[in-house]
């Protein structure tokens, strides 16, 4: 819990407390589209709202295993699985961290299995602002063939708190551009 768990505490209270005092600009979570749900770390409180009322089906985990472990009441791996929701996990370390473009592929394509049924995948970290946000953009860069600035205008539009960082912009890119040649080989 070096590094980036010195901060998650902190950083944690801090999304609780925006969330609570401006409910409708820091949302917990934002639907993105009519399968996409981009939030912070959820809590066993709103399982059933997830599952219910907004059909999630599938969720994608942008934390690291502590943060998983040390956020009391969050919704762990077993718990969603128990109430028959899949779960990914694509860990990342917070603020500035990313993962491999095996692992984007690997999350995108796990999103878009669970979309092509019909249901609805939550897609987080600890604040919903950074990491998740990363697979987002490069979910809507698959799915929709958007540009990195496209897709990143889409999500913030919905969720206006998202904060890309050069290293999260150059993983989106680098995404975008794996796409681009997939696409030129089909050609």
């Amino acid at each position: 819990m070096i590094g980036g768990g010195i901060a998650f505490y902190p950083t944690l209270a801090y999304n609780l407390f925006r969330n609570y005092i401006q409910p409708t600009k820091w949302s917990w979570y934002s639907r993105v589209n009519d399968t996409l749900i981009l939030g912070a770390i959820p809590f066993t409180s709103m399982l059933e709202v997830l599952k219910n009322e907004e059909g999630v089906g599938g969720v994608v985990c942008c934390t690291e295993q502590f943060e998983l472990d040390a956020a009391w009441g969050a919704i762990k791996p077993k718990e969603w699985i128990k109430n028959g929701i899949e779960f990914h996990h694509t860990p990342m370390k917070d603020f500035f961290g990313t993962t491999s473009q095996k692992d984007m592929t690997s999350a995108v394509e796990f999103i878009e299995r669970i979309t092509n049924q019909g249901k609805t995948c939550y897609i987080h970290c600890k604040a919903g602002r950074t990491r998740s946000a990363t697979v987002a953009v490069c979910y809507l860069m698959y799915k929709y063939g958007q540009t990195v600035e496209e897709a990143k205008a889409t999500i913030s539009k919905q969720r206006p708190q998202v904060l890309l960082h050069e290293v999260h912009m150059q993983t989106a890119n680098e995404f975008r551009q794996q796409l681009d040649r997939i696409k030129a080989e089909k050609n």
